[in-house]
């Protein structure tokens, strides 16, 4: 029988009632002031993400390098989300990829969606954690540093730097409540749904293994965290939302920094290995439908899909080889002759028409079979 983690359990049920109550007393009293709104959204983000960006995508996964300036940065304010230290935190989200949806993992959904979302939190002792799954983290004095002394730099930047900024503003208590405690259930939250709602709205794109869903919805909600079936197929992506338009400003955030100089070494999964997961689900769930029909239909149906597929995957390695070349030619400054450039972006453009291409009849040979009775596959 686990223990109920005390300290943990009075915080997250406290923190909402503080919320809600002083909140409610303080809007009747004084309104809502656009200058105390604005911090608390300020300082979500940057609390939030230093979460998103550091906790979860530097720290968890080595998705990139950084400055000592951003990593301090995301220990600090990362702190202030009251989501324990950067090792704990770290530890419980390898175990997590590693075992997810079994015995192990710690906010396994197959528990129940409350248990993943904050029931894990209240029962599970955090002091009793080992680390033997975070070694590269223990070997860094700036993350043991945090781990050692969390609980007064959590206080600090939690509570006391959004006074501080309101004593400075002349709003001490309104910046206290929404910067401090109101800014800390909603950051507990939107964190928390990445653990359930991400792992039970949307869709399975990259891998039918594992329960995380693909949803904007939960994008929006969680700083760009939502495209979680894309994160459990290509983990060390710093990407969750792959595609441009996707809604990842985690991601956006990490790509300015590079541009800056202040990031680096940005990992990518290759674009064949992304489509070749895509392919890989659309045929497993178009021959899950299948199930039934005779060994002819199903073989018939198997080599003609195998057979664009090819295509496909074909034209993606083209792509992305392409893709790589152009940009480390770029990226070394090389003194490539113009007429070589020039060549290698019209061999680019060809590349793209050439995958779209593949990639339109494919999804027109899926919505062919799938507008197709079962009985036809008899």
């Amino acid at each position: 029988m686990q223990r109920i983690n005390w300290v943990t359990a009075v915080f997250l049920i406290a923190t909402p009632i503080v919320a809600l109550s002083w909140g409610g007393v303080h809007v009747a009293l004084a309104g809502i002031s656009w200058v105390e709104v604005s911090i608390f959204f300020l300082y979500l983000a940057a609390t939030n993400m230093s979460v998103t960006a550091g906790y979860h995508r530097l720290f968890a996964h080595r998705a990139y390098e950084c400055s000592r300036v951003v990593k301090i940065f995301y220990l600090l304010f990362g702190a202030a989300t009251f989501q324990h230290s950067v090792l704990t935190w770290a530890s419980d989200h390898r175990r997590h990829h590693q075992h997810i949806d079994r015995e192990g993992d710690p906010y396994n959904i197959r528990r129940g969606f409350l248990w993943a979302h904050i029931g894990w939190l209240l029962v599970n002792d955090h002091k009793a954690e080992r680390f033997q799954n975070v070694p590269d983290l223990v070997a860094d004095p700036w993350v043991r540093f945090q781990h050692r002394f969390y609980m007064p730099i959590a206080i600090a930047m939690g509570f006391g730097f959004p006074l501080a900024v309101g004593v400075a503003i002349g709003h001490p208590w309104g910046c206290l409540l929404w910067a401090g405690v109101i800014r800390t259930v909603v950051g507990h939250h939107s964190t928390f749904l990445v653990n359930s709602l991400a792992h039970t709205l949307g869709s399975r794109p990259y891998t039918l293994a594992v329960s995380a869903r693909d949803s904007v919805v939960t994008s929006f909600l969680t700083f760009g965290e939502g495209y979680h079936n894309y994160h459990h197929r290509f983990a060390a992506d710093y990407r969750n939302g792959v595609r441009r338009y996707q809604w990842d400003p985690t991601k956006w955030l990490i790509r300015g920094m590079a541009a800056m100089g202040w990031a680096w070494n940005l990992r990518r999964a290759p674009r064949e290995r992304i489509v070749a997961a895509q392919l890989q689900c659309d045929t497993q769930r178009m021959l899950d439908r299948m199930k039934g029909a005779s060994e002819q239909a199903f073989s018939r149906v198997r080599e003609r899909m195998n057979e664009i597929a090819g295509a496909v995957q074909r034209a993606a390695v083209r792509l992305g080889g392409l893709e790589r070349e152009l940009a480390q030619v770029r990226a070394s400054w090389s003194g490539e002759p113009r007429q070589r450039i020039t060549s290698m972006r019209a061999e680019l453009r060809a590349a793209r028409r050439e995958f779209r291409e593949a990639r339109r009849r494919w999804y027109a040979t899926l919505a062919e079979l799938q507008a197709q009775p079962l009985p036809q596959f008899a």
